[in-house]
């Protein structure tokens, strides 16, 4: 067996690349941070050409003074729903790369509502600007010029792991991984290729698509001082921090406390849909499928960044465990109000302030919120009969005590927190090893995550007392978008 693998990940906050061995233990990780531009209310976007050149940067990095020879492969992860279009020829990007956070395309969306359910059954998920296809069709319809180039072969669209499969092989290679495809709700769920109704239904014309191939699957080699290193990888960021964090099975779930929050079930073989949350492809290989439930807190690390700024102090200082009955609300919508409400048009809110409030509060409530948020999903999941067996925690917030602690009070059970740096880059290098049959990621012991175990308070009834709080606060926030 090779002696290393290669994760990627380029996320909304930051581009990292890690090295893992042959046990699937991190040996190096490198983190370079990135921007994202808020041009306009409800617009996110990012420098196409920046994220491309900090994937090469952070993997030339993370290889230094290793023989490309000892490196089995690459693999890949992304931000799902971002995309952009871009030269065919050249490869240079035409537009920004589009957040998955940007909401410009919203009144289109309202205008299509009437086929939300069909949308909903070839997808899993929801009629949502957040996705890519609402916002693809906004540029082509806007820009004459630009459809006329993807009509005629000449500039291509897709997510951001088919650009930059694209940049990173020096276009000899695109394509893009069902994971991916999915989150521009032009996919089909069940055939996990993309859906002619659908197409006509955003004006997106198909060849101007990548081939969807399996997530787990050689796609491409890339050159590294003279050698070339497989890429046999490419997946959606929370699809690989589900692996990562040692979710491969079925019945496992990850809660991953990153730029936003999300907490994903593995389903295994089974499609399952449930109301108020999302369904989609865990992962895939030319022999299998494995799909998930997901539910989707828009705003998390941001909101804590957020708060930050306004108070002055680092999202690291809080200190201690609050008074919960004293405890302000933080309510944040920060981007649109996620499962198992999804209210786009809601905003963020901040309730229960008196002359006593002080930053930390803030920062603390803002905590406490997201940890509200996601026990409201896993409530969703449980009135849909999902119990998850186990739950492991990862992302940056997760090394919060606060946060954890107070999480695992409000499941009122012991969940646990991966002793691993980063998730995400180690799901992917994962899925690359297991795309060359080096081992399995569902059912590996050796790949087995560290964990320490987080334990309820054995006093929950000031956490339940705020959590009824909550509930009727971020109610109404989903009624009123938090003006009412």
């Amino acid at each position: 067996m090779p002696r290393y693998w290669v994760g990627l990940d380029q996320g909304s906050g930051a581009t990292k690349a890690c090295l893992l061995d042959r046990r699937g233990r991190l040996r190096r990780l490198v983190t370079l941070p990135v921007r994202t531009r808020y041009p306009a209310p409800g617009r996110a976007e990012q420098d196409a050409e920046a994220l491309a050149r900090s994937v090469r940067l952070a993997l030339d990095r993370v290889l230094r003074g290793i023989a490309p020879a000892a490196v089995g492969a690459v693999g890949i992860a992304c931000q799902r729903s971002t995309f952009l279009f871009w030269d065919a020829d050249t490869g240079r990007a035409l537009t920004p790369a589009i957040s998955w956070q940007d909401r410009r395309a919203e009144s289109l969306c309202r205008s299509l509502s009437r086929h939300e359910d069909r949308i909903r059954r070839r997808t899993g998920l929801l009629l949502s600007p957040h996705y890519a296809a609402s916002k693809i069709r906004w540029f082509l319809d806007r820009s004459p010029d630009l459809r006329r180039r993807v009509e005629r072969g000449k500039a291509r669209l897709g997510t951001l792991d088919a650009y930059l499969l694209d940049r990173l092989t020096g276009g000899a290679h695109w394509s893009t991984d069902p994971t991916h495809a999915a989150r521009t709700l032009l996919m089909d769920l069940r055939t996990l290729d993309w859906d002619p109704f659908l197409l006509e239904l955003f004006r997106v014309p198909v060849e101007a698509l990548p081939p969807i191939r399996p997530t787990a699957y050689p796609v491409g080699e890339i050159p590294v001082r003279g050698a070339f290193l497989p890429l046999s990888a490419t997946v959606g960021d929370q699809q690989a921090a589900l692996i990562g964090l040692g979710c491969g099975r079925a019945g496992e779930a990850a809660i991953n406390y990153g730029t936003g929050a999300f907490v994903i079930v593995n389903t295994g073989t089974r499609i399952l849909r449930l109301p108020g949350l999302l369904t989609s492809v865990a992962w895939s290989s030319r022999a299998t499928k494995r799909y998930l439930v997901e539910g989707t807190i828009n705003a998390a690390g941001t909101a804590l960044e957020w708060i930050g700024s306004l108070v002055g102090r680092s999202p690291h200082g809080l200190r201690g465990f609050p008074d919960l009955d004293q405890l302000p609300l933080v309510i944040p919508a920060f981007s649109g109000l996620g499962a198992p409400y999804w209210v786009g048009a809601a905003r963020a809110a901040l309730l229960g302030l008196d002359l006593r409030t002080g930053g930390a509060d803030l920062m603390a409530a803002t905590l406490a919120g997201i940890g509200c948020r996601v026990r409201e999903i896993l409530e969703a999941m449980k009135k849909g009969g999902l119990r998850p067996d186990r739950i492991v925690t990862g992302g940056g917030l997760a090394h919060r005590p606060f946060l954890l602690r107070l999480q695992a009070t409000l499941l009122g059970r012991t969940i646990l927190r991966a002793a691993i740096a980063e998730g995400t880059a180690r799901g992917a290098a994962l899925l690359a090893g297991h795309a060359l049959g080096h081992w399995r990621c569902d059912r590996e012991p050796r790949l087995a995550v560290p964990v320490e175990s987080v334990a309820p308070s054995r006093s929950a009834e000031p956490a339940e007392r705020y959590y009824r709080r909550f509930r009727r606060a971020a109610a109404h926030v989903a009624r009123t978008g938090a003006w009412g």
